[in-house]
């Protein structure tokens, strides 16, 4: 399915404004939103704020559109059922099928993959697969809009992998002078002990520290964006004589940003929250978030960490890690990447449950 076709089609159908979280399934779609001045597109910072927003336009008389993952459906579904259900405010839903059952994907979305169809079913969202064409995308329109005049509730488009044309990622902005994160994550895990924890989140920074860097103590949280930051604090609250870096994202981050008040709350005294700032959501295309008009160390700091450092170079953050001892914590470290990762970088071969063990047993 052409893209540009696809936002005009539901644009006739009045179906405006487009809100939602990247996923790669949506490469092209939001690439071409974000490149017509005419279409009313926002980029949120996690599902269930989708919801929201998508709320208040129905409550002004529109009829808008969600994108998001499926494993991202599961942030949407508490104001899915106490929003949108509750009040009968409508809201067409295009949610990629990752994990679509027998068919390879990345390990964390299995589960949601397989639940999603019946998930939908049980909280009575209409659904339909989208078939290609514009014959089957007219037909599910209309069925969607009968519906909308009929029940003015939620209804759901499952979108497959490869349903629009391959997009180019968005061309990334200017990053002169900035380095790449894996010059970073080299640095840090040279600098960490033996006994340190250094977690990876969901994305590029887990991946590259899992396929470039060893380190008997490290782990990559596939899936669960956003929420690193609290992991992370368990750990470190468990382990108190080791030193526990997470590793960050802007996109992540952002999606629970909450997490920073939780950690400055406890204040443990051994995490470092390293935020590795493309400014970007690297891996789904290259959209952007909004991290650029964020000043993350001033909300760290808000919240309670007693120290927060801007790092510019990796001269600067090698500096840092050697005073890394006599520093208060938990540390915020921010540090701005350009984007990119190294040609080819491959997605993990172990099993989950093998890193979880790796990890356990490292750990006792």
């Amino acid at each position: 399915m052409d893209a540009a076709h696809f936002i005009r089609s539901l644009q006739s159908a009045s179906l405006s404004p487009f809100l939602g979280v990247p996923c790669s399934v949506f490469t092209d779609l939001i690439n071409r939103l974000g490149a017509d001045a005419q279409s009313e597109h926002y980029i949120c910072t996690s599902e269930g704020e989708a919801m929201g927003l998508a709320g208040g336009f129905a409550l002004a008389g529109r009829l808008p559109v969600v994108y998001m993952q499926n494993d991202g459906f599961g942030n949407a579904v508490n104001p899915l059922t106490s929003l949108q259900l509750l009040y009968r405010l409508p809201a067409l839903l295009l949610i990629s099928w990752r994990g679509e059952p027998g068919l390879k994907d990345a390990p964390q979305h299995r589960v949601m993959g397989s639940a999603l169809p019946g998930l939908l079913e049980r909280l009575q969202v209409p659904q339909r697969i989208l078939e290609d064409g514009s014959e089957a995308l007219d037909r599910a329109l209309a069925t969607a809009r009968e519906h909308f005049r009929a029940a003015s509730t939620p209804f759901a488009f499952i979108i497959r992998k490869n349903y629009f044309a391959a997009g180019e990622k968005i061309a990334a902005a200017d990053a002169s002078g900035l380095s790449p994160r894996l010059d970073y994550i080299r640095l840090l895990v040279e600098a960490a002990g033996h006994d340190d924890i250094i977690l990876g989140a969901t994305g590029f920074s887990g991946r590259e520290l899992q396929q470039y860097t060893e380190h008997r103590g490290r782990f990559y949280m596939m899936g669960s964006m956003g929420c690193l930051p609290a992991l992370g604090l368990g750990l470190a609250c468990s382990q108190p004589r080791r030193t526990l870096f997470v590793l960050d994202g802007d996109g992540a981050l952002l999606m629970k940003l909450g997490s920073l008040a939780t950690i400055g709350h406890y204040r443990p005294a051994n995490l470092v929250h390293v935020l590795f700032d493309n400014q970007a959501y690297e891996s789904t295309g290259g959209q952007p978030t909004v991290s650029g008009g964020t000043d993350f160390c001033s909300v760290a700091r808000a919240c309670g960490y007693p120290l927060q450092e801007k790092v510019s170079s990796p001269s600067q953050f090698q500096t840092l890690l050697a005073a890394l001892p006599g520093k208060a914590k938990p540390l915020f470290i921010h540090v701005r990447v350009r984007c990119g990762t190294p040609a080819g970088l491959p997605r993990p071969e172990q099993s989950a449950e093998h890193m979880r063990d790796e990890l356990m047993s490292f750990l006792s």
